[in-house]
This record gives C-alpha cells, structure tokens and sequence, in this order.
C-alpha cells in the first residue's frame, strides 16, 4: 500500500468515526464512489475499532492534574527556526509554554510575528486537540481589533506551535494612565473593546479570561484584544501561579476578573465576559480593581467574588483620591491620573455595578448593550442601568443572614413574591444559557474535531447541522421573551444556513434546508425589530438576512424574488440615520447589498445596471480600504467586488478594463493567501481569482494566459478537493476548471488532454445532478459542460491536419454532446430553471446541430463519392 493509499483510507476512516453510524454506509459510499477497495478497507478499520469497545477519553481533570515538567531552558530556543519563522527574543513565558518574537527567515516577505511554543510535558493527546480546537476558533475570528492567528504546526521534535500577529502596546490600563486620558475618552476606547468582544460572542466563541494585559492598544491607538480561546487551554495558570495546581475549576481564569460562576465552576457564557469587562472598566475608572483578593484558598476567592459587594466606582475613586493626597503630602507620586470621582456619579456608577451583578441574568444582556448604555451616557440620554432597588438589596441581606432575619416576618412575606419570580427566572436563565452552551460546544468543538482530521470540515458539517438545528428549534420555542436569546438564535440560524448552502463558502449543497435556516432568522429579526430592540444592529442583521435568502433565491433561478430580497436589504440599510450609515460595519453591509442587486441583475442580463450596482459597492469598500489599509476582511470584499466588475466590463464589451481590474483583484487574494497560509478559504478565492481571469482571458482570445490561469486554479482546486472529498463547493470548483483546461487545451489542438479533462469534469457534474436531480444550478452546469465539450470537438473537427475519418469521427462528438446539452437545457426551459441571460441558449444549440449535421452530411457524402 502506498503512503498517498494510506492517508487516503486513514482521513475517510477518521471523518466517518464522526458521524452517526446510520449515516455511516451512505457516507461512504458516496466518499469511496466505485473505489470497492477502499470501503473494503474502510470498513475493516471501522470493525475493528468497534470491537475494541468504547473507551473513555481522558477528563479535564486528570490532564491538569498531571504533574508540571521541569521549566525549560527557554533561551535555548532563540535563533533556532520553526517552519519559515526565527526566533529572535522571548518575550514572555508560563507554566505551558513561552512566547517568542521571531521573523519570517525565507525571505518570501519580512514580518514579525509572536510565537507560542507549547512546553515539553503539556503535549498530551488532550493537549493537542483542544489545541487544534481553539486554532480553529481563532482562524474564524476576522475583526480588525482582535490579534489574529496567522499559522500554527508541529516542530520538528513533535511541539505544537502557532503564529499569532505580532502587537507591540500597552495594557488598556497602562495606556490609558500613561496618555491622560480623561473619562470621556476612556469609555470610547473601552467601547472599541466591546465591539471586539461582542463579534467573537455572534462567533459563539467566549473569551473567559478578559484583563487589562490581554486587551493592548497600539502607539497609533488601535486596540487589539489577545489570548481568545488559547489560554484559558493552553496556558491555565491564573496570577502568580499561587493558586492548587489540582483545581481544574480555578485554572481556567483570572479570580480579580473572573466571574461569580466561573468561580462556581458553573456553565460560562457570554454573561461571564460582561462581567469580565465590568470588572475592567471599574479598575480603568477607579485605578484598582473591586475586590482585593490576596488569598490563595479557594474557598475565600468564591466568597470574596461570589459574596463581597463592591464599592461603587464613584466612592473607590474619592478613596483614591484622599490616598493619593496623602502621597503628594509625602512628596511620593500618583500611581495613576484616575478620573475625578464627580464624573463618575450616577450612570457610570450604575452602568458599571450592572455590568458586575453577581447573577448573570441581571447583568447586561449582551456586551453590545453593555457598550450602548455606554454611548448613551456620553451622549446625555438616559440609560439602562439602574440601581438596585431596596426589594433586591433586602433579599440579598436575607440570604447572607438567615439567622439574624428570622424574626422580621413581615419583610420575608413581602418580599418572597419577588424572591420567587427572581429564582423562576434564574432557574428558566440557567437551562437557556446551558442549551446555548451547548451549540456552542456543538460549533467549537464537534466541527473543529473533524476539521482536525479532515481539512475542509464537510464531513462533520453534516452531524454538525443535524445538531445545531435539533438546539435551535427547541431554544426557539422559549426564546420570545427574551431578546438576547433571540438575537443569538438568528445568528445561529444564519451560521447554520451557510453550512448548508451558502454557495460563497462550502456547505452541504442543501440550499432548501439553507433557504429555511435564513429565513428563520429573519423571521426573529422582523420580530425584534417590531420590538424596536436595539434597532440599528437589528436593522443590520436583519438586511443580511434578505441578502442571503436573495442569494439562495438566486441559485434556485427565482431571480425576481432574488432581486426583491436584495433590494430590500438595500432599502433597510439606506433608510438608517446618518451617523449610523457612516459606520464602518453599515458601509460594509451596504456595498456587499450593492453587490447582491448586481449579482441578481448579471444573472437577468442587465450588465451595465449590474456594472453600476457593483462599481456602487466599490466606491463604499475603496473609502473603507483608505480608513482601514490593514483590514483583511475589508481587502477581501475590495478584491471580490473588483472581480466581479471585471466580468461586467468584458460582457460589456470592454474586456482589458475588465482584465485590469480582475488582475487587481487577483494581487488582493493572492496577498491575502499569502498570510494565511493555513486558510482553506482564503486559498479557495485565490483559485477563483485565477480562473475568473482565465475566462476574461478568454473573451481577448489569449489563449496563453487563458490556459496559465486556468492551470493555476487547477493545481489549487485539486489540493483543496483532495483533501476534503465531501464538500460539495469544492468538488463543483473542480469540475468547472478541469471544464475550463479541457476547452482551452482544444484550442491548442491536444485532444487527449481535452478529453481527459472534460472526462473528469463531467463524471462530477452527471454524480452531483443525479443525487440532487432537483438543483437548478447542477443542471445549468451540466448543461453547459455538454454544450462546451461539444463545441470543444466541434473546434477540432475544422483542424486543417486531419483526415476526412478522424474529421467525420470530431463532428459525430460534437453533435452527440451538443444534443445532450440542448435536451438538458429544454427540460430547464420547461421547469422554469433557464436564467434570463441564457434565454438565447436554445436557439444556439440548435443552431450548433445543424452545423454539425451538415459537415457530416458533407463529409460522409464525399465518403461515398470516393468509393
């Protein structure tokens, strides 16, 4: 057996373990295809592995529990290289690992970079996965004030590593003590914090270790928060290492930060991280934190955090103030230049104590709220957080003091209403945020498991659905009153949506089941809207969510609705306030809407009004790429929408414009793939650039480039569908290239290579229409890989170096591929599936047939004359 055999069997044997053993058989036999040996082999594998019995995956518990190894000798690692990377410095290091500064030692571009190297002892199995787990997590985060992975691997004697952007800067604390900055300011920078933070919870993903020293901000004063995901696994030692290595509850934080039900060892949600940054702007008002906790002993930080109230920031802050007095009266200097206690008073005091409430569903409900109230304040108009009323703070006083209370009947009658309701709504708030944890746990690590074992993750992405969807639909049944958890399921729904069918990322090729998931979410928004909950977010999603369906439309040929969804996405976004329009996320969501009209309008056979939506969308993203250079997310949407006006210029008729602009956008991805090297997707959209200016290459019949092009996308289409069989996004890439290769190599006169090609290309198109004969899209497909490997046979049969046999022979292909087009495109016709744009597709055709019957007609009538 060869090694490329054994992977091979080894990565489908792996991906099937995931998936539910009645799906099992159906899996394979689509992943083997007519392979008999590989099932086989599959098969044993899988035998044998459940005749091994079940086994039981090592806990949390006992991995952390292992003994720590000897500290290493961290300085022996400078200088050295790992992967194209050298170590320059370290730069700081913990009981798992160290972190180095190290630069790009190839030469192919200079950048420094930080280098997390796992410590010798800590690389267990269970290590290493939930490794693999949070590379992935972090790989998903996209956001402009998050530090972004940028690699990750094994070094050469077996050490996991990953390569994280390099940000030299202060701690948030440090910052804004060094600058002046006064309480205005402050709350702006801190506001930028939560739009961090509130991105990564719409991605599922928890930070659970929020601090001054992972949120630093730049010289330039961009904030980048850091260590999303990776500490709290990777690195679990709290503050000064002090506390019993053997409490795996406690290892996954920081107690000055963590948050009562942290400290519980409870369920954690997004709750944990409002009070995790409650915690940091009280410490970034009042310049120390709200508790002082110099215990080591678990039992004091639970009740310190879980039971002590706080000052209120006002009154730590005027206690500052007289310790400070009494340094200047010693001739000793300010720690730090806090804001005076009077700005501070009421809604900060307020906003700040809400943020930290003790129960998480009396905190904020969503970090963008937290920010909101935020705004409002600086702003003048009033805000949510209020101070505790006498009902609450006498039943906290009751559960302290049971003893001393019993007497007081008449207080306990008049409050135990109250009390109850509370504990209703507790008990009610806990089994939400644990079936929220729940998908959560169901996208974070059930999908990274298999993208760990099968790049690509499609595999997975089926049990993933099947899930994620049995969560949602139960959640939904109670989410109505509560905005927050409505919110979270439309995202949900939506991220489920693009696992489906979302045809720009890959997915499951169910665009019905894509088309609900969306719509789901919609139907949520609508309804917060009506609700007027936080309406400028809402009012944003929710024009993402016609934009998604319009592209689902879209692919089901339903172009009129298309067009309405899209345009409707257009009017919401066009009909917020202006200060809201000029927001960078509003613009984003404004030209990707442009985009959607001129998608839907290309496919109608509106070219110059698409080329003007599209050109639109490019006005909006070049003014961000000129606010935000350094953006990858914004580049990419600058060298999606370039392409695309390239394909609009050169169906107009200005086709080296067009090529001008896709070469344009073609240097954007290339330059994204470059730094991400790890990113399937980035190298996903390299490929299409390539093959987008094979085809305006084409259209100026410059066959060289054409084919370079073409060949580019090939080799990077084949790796990518190599290694993730399933995924049906890619396995269509595939076929519409190796389609591409096969026309262009006719017109170099290689048969052989045509043949082979198109061979290939078809064989994927006639399996994938067959198992969903319904897809509108795979029979357009086929259609056209009919009609151009036809007319690639139809290009060889005029060859002037052939004989009348092999010129009778190139014809009779011709019209035999040609016929199956025009009956594939008649039945599409009939079912209302032939686009606007291909109206005149038929009449080709046939058009094409009779050329083609009349070379035959001629050429076996001269056959016979010769006789």
């Amino acid at each position: 057996m060869t090694p490329e055999r054994y992977r091979q069997i080894k990565q489908i044997f792996q991906a099937v373990l995931d998936i539910e053993p009645k799906e099992r058989a159906a899996y394979l036999a689509q992943v083997c295809g007519e392979d008999v040996e590989l099932r086989q082999e599959v098969g044993s594998l899988l035998a044998s592995h459940e005749d091994a019995g079940e086994f039981i995956e090592i806990p949390a518990a006992a991995v952390i529990t292992q003994p720590y190894a000897e500290p290493p000798n961290t300085n022996a690692a400078i200088g050295q290289r790992i992967g194209p990377y050298q170590i320059m410095r370290e730069l700081g290091h913990g009981g798992m690992g160290t972190v180095y500064l190290a630069t790009r030692a190839d030469d192919q571009f200079k950048k420094r970079v930080a280098i997390k190297l796992v410590r010798r002892g800590m690389d267990s199995d269970f290590i290493l996965r939930r490794f693999r787990h949070e590379r992935q997590i972090l790989a998903s985060l996209d956001h402009p004030n998050i530090a972004r992975l940028f690699d990750g691997g094994t070094t050469e004697d077996g050490l996991p590593y990953f390569v994280m952007e390099y940000i030299e800067g202060l701690a948030i604390d440090e910052y804004c003590d060094r600058q002046q900055l006064a309480t205005a300011e402050r709350l702006q920078l801190f506001r930028t914090v939560c739009s961090a933070v509130q991105y990564a919870h719409q991605n599922l993903v928890v930070h659970r270790d929020l601090k001054p020293s992972n949120i630093l901000i730049t010289a330039d004063g961009t904030v980048k928060l850091l260590d999303f995901g990776i500490a709290k696994l990777l690195n679990p030692e709290i503050a000064g290492d002090e506390i019993d290595v053997t409490m795996t509850g406690m290892k996954l934080m920081t107690p000055g930060y963590a948050s009562p039900e942290q400290v519980r060892g409870e369920v954690i949600t997004t709750a944990s991280d409002v009070y995790s940054l409650g915690v940091v702007l009280y410490e970034l008002l009042t310049g120390h934190r709200p508790y002082q906790i110099t215990s080591t002993a678990p039992q004091e930080i639970e009740r310190i955090v879980c039971n002590v109230e706080p000052d209120r920031p006002s009154t730590a802050a005027q206690k500052r103030m007289k310790d400070e007095g009494r340094r200047m009266k010693r001739r000793e200097k300010f720690s730090s230049p806090i804001p005076h206690p009077s700005s501070l008073q009421g809604d900060l005091d307020n906003i700040v104590l809400m943020a930290m409430r003790k129960e998480p569903n009396r905190r904020y409900a969503s970090v963008s709220q937290l920010s909101e109230d935020l705004r409002r304040h600086l702003e003048g108009l009033p805000v949510l957080a209020r101070e505790d009323t006498f009902a609450y703070r006498a039943g906290k006083f009751i559960q302290r003091h049971k003893a001393g209370v019993a007497a007081a009947l008449l207080i306990a009658i008049a409050l135990i209403g109250g009390m109850i309701t509370t504990m209703w709504q507790a008990r009610k708030a806990e089994r939400r945020f644990n079936d929220v944890r729940k998908l959560a746990n169901s996208f974070l690590f059930e999908l990274h498991d298999a993208i760990e074992k099968l790049p690509g993750a499609t595999p997975a992405r089926a049990l993933l659905v099947k899930r994620a969807l049995e969560y949602l639909d139960s959640l939904a049944q109670e989410a109505a009153g509560d905005a927050t958890l409505q919110q979270e399921l439309a995202a949900a729904y939506d991220k489920v949506g693009h696992i489906q069918g979302n045809p720009y990322s890959a997915n499951l090729g169910d665009i019905e089941g894509a088309l609900q998931s969306y719509q789901k979410a919609r139907a949520i928004r609508e309804s917060l809207l009506a609700k007027n909950t936080q309406p400028t977010q809402v009012r944003l999603d929710l024009a993402s969510s016609y934009r998604r369906i319009s592209d689902i439309l879209m692919q089901k040929n339903d172009l009129a609705n298309a067009l309405q969804h899209a345009r409707k996405a257009l009017q919401i976004i066009e009909s917020l306030p202006a200060q809201e329009l000029a927001l960078v996320q509003t613009r984003r969501e404004q030209a990707a809407a442009h985009e959607s009209v001129g998608e839907v309008l290309k496919a109608q056979g509106e070219n110059a009004a698409s080329l003007e939506q599209q050109r639109r969308g490019l006005q909006l993203i070049e003014a961000l790429v000129t606010q935000e250079p350094a953006n990858p997310a914004i580049r990419r949407q600058q060298a999606v929408v370039l392409g695309k006006i390239g394909e609009r210029l050169s169906a107009t008729g200005a086709t080296p414009e067009g090529i001008e602009m896709a070469r344009k956008s073609l240097a954007i991805f290339s330059e994204l793939a470059t730094a991400q090297p790890g990113n399937a997707q980035a190298k996903r959209e390299l490929g299409v650039a390539h093959n987008q200016l094979g085809d305006l290459y084409y259209a100026a019949s410059d066959l060289k480039n054409e084919l370079e092009h073409y060949r580019q996308s090939l080799a990077i289409r084949e790796e990518l569908a190599a290694a993730d069989p399933a995924n049906q996004q890619l396995r269509r890439d595939l076929a519409v290239v190796q389609g591409n290769v096969g026309y262009a190599l006719a017109q170099t006169g290689d048969e052989a290579g045509m043949v082979e090609h198109y061979r290939k290309s078809l064989a994927t198109f006639e399996a994938m229409s067959a198992a969903k004969p319904e897809d509108a899209l795979l029979m357009r497909d086929l259609a056209a890989g009919y009609d151009f490997y036809g007319e690639s046979w139809k290009h060889l049969a005029t060859a002037p170096s052939i004989n009348a046999s092999q010129r009778l022979m190139r014809w009779q292909q011709a019209r035999y591929w040609l016929e199956r087009s025009l009956k594939f495109a008649q039945q599409m016709q009939a079912r209302g599936l032939l686009p606007g744009q291909e109206s005149g597709l038929l009449a080709n055709l046939q058009q094409l047939l009779n050329e083609c019957d009349s070379e035959i007609a001629k050429l076996k009538s001269g056959a016979t004359k010769s006789k």
